[in-house]
């Protein structure tokens, strides 16, 4: 291979590699938080978790590959078309049509990489990933129960549990009642238990201790049972936890030659599959086929006009694809044809590009209409800002200021506009990049669930745009980051931050209008998410529910069980909001410290008084006990306990995640749980992360600043690198914190805040050390 052959792969290299670990990355943060929860629970061995990151990436570089070939030559031909490497080649003989031949190596094993995967790789990769995911909910069934949760997917029991330690193994304050026709007339309870796995038999096995179980019957009250036991073995059924049926493979776990030869009634969807395995790889040749012609000419912009063009490309590739596959799987097309449709269009634009490649831009008529067009433009704009000019110093004249230049101090200037208009361009290129990554490999994740449950296009398109809020939120302050880099190095590299010097302008106060803007970002993300986020996440919610089969949620409900403040737990038959009337209702008091029950009623009937402000029970009896044993016993034909002080809306209130609540509702309903005696680390973590999440926008551009200042002739591509590093460094340590202060292995404020102050007084180090 010829020296310009190796400099032209290692240009084009460098830049498909920085653009396959951003793409990978921005793909692979969403499954931080599942992995770092398994990580700090224990739920699985090493080597499990160890196998589950690595069998998560294949999947993902199926989609990255093909992308970073195509930023890789736009990138690196349009950075030797911005500095005229391209036209001192031309002027020395050298066709641009033989660049054709290095990209053609680095796009070859593109595809063999790509084909490698979709072939062979990617579906093992798949089996291995849902193996081991079906084997941890198999022998940590345990892990699945939630605490502070009425769990009633057992076969005829309730279970609540009252925590859970980090292991998943060791329950504290265990309360389990019998479901039926009488709905809670059995009731055990346990100080702690063991929870021992058999995934074998299909069941939990508790070792409790220190409890003691308790039986009646409605139709016999006078007659009631009370057990104390010290240790004690009970059973469950997980049935509802754990599918005892063999697993079906989904076509993309499914061997190549298997979906080749399927001649089962869904063999359309095993052709998708398969012809989509070899797309991808061809993928990479059409990709660099287009990229050659349209990153070899000259343009203004540089690496940012091919980035640019590498998101428009991506996204007309993926957009025929994801039509073409829709077209494919509803029979409109033959399965090779819907696959290859993008293939095939983008294969026509290529054939059309690359005869007109050795033409200069001035050669062809219509750009030359174009660029007078263009200098009629500039001249246009230029007097305008001249007569912007003269009537800004009439202005001034006739205020008798005469000539008198602006304060240093005086914000904002117009070096702060040309600033902010560099950084909002940037930051919206990048977030429209990251936010089109995710839809394209979540819609991908989901395609086999769109097409097996048949789901409307309309929902689908809901869903997107309901989840586009929250992928901008969760993406803003790594958005914001790589902007503030990229802008900054950019400057720095063509010498615009020593012109700044040379003027006399401080680079603290270059730095103000970024720090006013990371600041502004954070204000909104708050913002946006106490007023509009938990909404749109609530409907993403559902319609992600509605993709994948699972029954509707509903969030504003009665719920059969549910604890009431001070200790109480109520069960009813029947609840009325309109009427504010039960039936058939239960309520069991329990001991705090010990767990043990304190007092027991139960009514056929009750109903809200607004005038005693407080429940009237009808036929009912009210037991007492003390030490395990009963105290006292009393049968009613009407009664108010004044202890039953919780109000009818009070069970009939909304249940959300932290997501789903703002910052207000969700402190309301922290200390509501905090009053009943619940464990709230892990809620207490997200209601702080509400507030710490959005501060390390600015943070992280604090942090940017005195790197991007002397990133020196890297420029973009130092900047996004190091964007990456501290990225990846931020979002590790701030989902491992998250997780361990979940489970109560840290304070809430800690976990919270500590990768904000971790980053900011490194921030804080390096901004107040760079040389002004």
């Amino acid at each position: 291979m010829r020296i310009l052959d190796r400099y032209i792969v290692r240009e084009i290299f460098r830049h498909a590699f920085l653009g396959l670990v951003v793409f990978t990355f921005v793909l692979f943060v969403p499954q931080l938080v599942r992995l770092m929860e398994l990580l700090v629970r224990h739920s699985g061995s090493s080597g499990q978790i160890g196998k589950l990151f690595l069998f998560v990436f294949p999947g993902v570089l199926i989609f990255t590959i093909p992308m970073a070939v195509l930023t890789g030559v736009l990138l690196g031909l349009g950075r030797m078309s911005a500095d005229s490497e391209i036209i001192a080649l031309t002027a020395l003989g050298v066709s641009r049509q033989r660049m054709l031949v290095p990209v053609g190596v680095l796009a070859l094993t593109g595809a063999l990489l790509t084909g490698t995967l979709t072939l062979w790789l990617g579906p093992a990769a798949f089996r291995g990933l849902r193996g081991i995911e079906a084997d941890l909910l198999a022998s940590q069934a345990s892990f699945q129960v939630q605490p502070r949760v009425f769990d009633e997917r057992f076969p005829k029991t309730v279970l609540y549990v009252n925590d859970i330690s980090a292991s998943g193994t060791h329950w504290h304050g265990v309360f389990l009642a019998e479901a039926g026709q009488e709905s809670g007339a059995s009731l055990t309870l346990a100080e702690d238990a063991i929870v021992i796995a058999e995934a074998k038999q299909g069941k939990l096995e508790l070792h409790m201790r220190g409890g003691a179980t308790h039986e009646v019957s409605r139709q016999d009250p006078d007659h009631y049972s009370v057990t104390d036991f010290g240790q004690s073995d009970l059973p469950i059924e997980v049935s509802g936890l754990v599918s005892v049926q063999e697993r079906k493979l989904s076509n993309a776990e499914r061997r190549t030659g298997d979906l080749l030869w399927d001649n089962s009634a869904s063999w359309r969807e095993a052709r998708v599959e398969f012809q989509r395995r070899l797309a991808f790889p061809a993928a990479c040749l059409v990709f660099a086929l287009v990229a050659v012609p349209l990153g070899s000419q000259p343009r203004r912009g540089g690496r940012a006009a091919g980035t640019l063009l590498s998101v428009l490309l991506i996204a007309a590739y993926y957009s025929l694809s994801v039509m073409g596959a829709g077209m494919a799987r509803s029979g409109k097309l033959s399965p090779w044809l819907g696959i290859w449709l993008a293939n095939i269009v983008l294969t026509v634009l290529a054939i059309i590009l690359l005869p007109r490649m050795e033409q200069m831009r001035g050669d062809r008529p219509w750009l030359r209409r174009f660029s007078r067009f263009e200098i009629w433009r500039r001249l246009l704009r230029r007097r305008k800002t001249q007569a912007k000019l003269r009537a800004a110093e009439q202005a001034r004249a006739h205020n008798g200021n005469g000539g008198a230049a602006p304060s240093d101090g005086s914000f904002p200037r117009l070096l702060d506009l040309y600033l902010l208009r560099r950084f909002f361009a940037y930051f919206a290129l990048l977030m429209l990049s990251f936010v089109f990554l995710f839809h394209v490999f979540t819609f991908f994740e989901l395609l086999d669930d769109i097409a097996r449950h048949r789901v409307p296009f309309l929902v689908v398109v809901n869903y997107f745009r309901y989840l586009t809020p929250y992928l901008l939120y969760q993406l803003s302050p790594l958005g914001a980051l790589v902007a503030v880099l990229v802008t900054l190095g950019v400057m720095s590299k063509n010498n615009e931050i020593v012109a700044c010097k040379a003027s006399g302008i401080s680079l603290y106060r270059l730095a103000l209008p970024l720090l006013a803007a990371g600041m502004a970002l954070a204000f909104t993300m708050i913002l946006m998410d106490d007023l509009y986020l938990p909404y749109t996440n609530q409907r993403q919610d559902a319609l992600r529910n509605q993709i994948k089969g699972r029954p509707a949620q509903t969030y504003t409900r009665p719920q059969r069980w549910i604890f009431g403040e001070n200790g109480k737990i109520y069960n009813y038959d029947l609840f009325e909001p309109a009427k504010n009337l039960f039936a058939g209702l239960t309520v069991v008091e329990l001991e705090p410290e010990t767990f043990r029950v304190r007092r027991r009623v139960f009514a056929n009937q009750a109903h809200w008084s607004d005038s005693q402000n407080a429940w009237v029970l009808e036929s009912g009896w009210v037991r007492d006990f003390q030490d395990g044993r009963i105290s006292s016993y009393q049968k009613f034909s009407a009664t108010a306990l004044p202890e039953l002080s919780e109000p009818p809306s009070y069970f009939n209130r909304e249940v959300r995640q932290a997501s789903q609540l703002s910052f207000r509702q969700l402190g309301s309903y922290i200390e509501e749980l905090r009053r009943a005696g619940f464990d709230v680390s892990a809620l207490s973590v997200q209601w702080y992360v509400k507030i710490a999440f959005p501060l390390i926008a600015p943070v992280s551009m604090l942090l940017a600043i005195p790197y991007a200042f002397s990133v020196g002739g890297r420029g973009a591509i130092g900047g996004i690198a190091v964007g990456l590093a501290v990225g990846i460094g931020y979002w590790l340590l701030s989902r491992l914190l998250e997780a361990m202060g979940g489970v109560g292995q840290m304070p809430p404020p800690f976990a919270a805040f500590a990768p904000d102050l971790v980053f900011y007084f490194l921030g804080m180090y390096f901004f107040f050390k760079m040389p002004t």
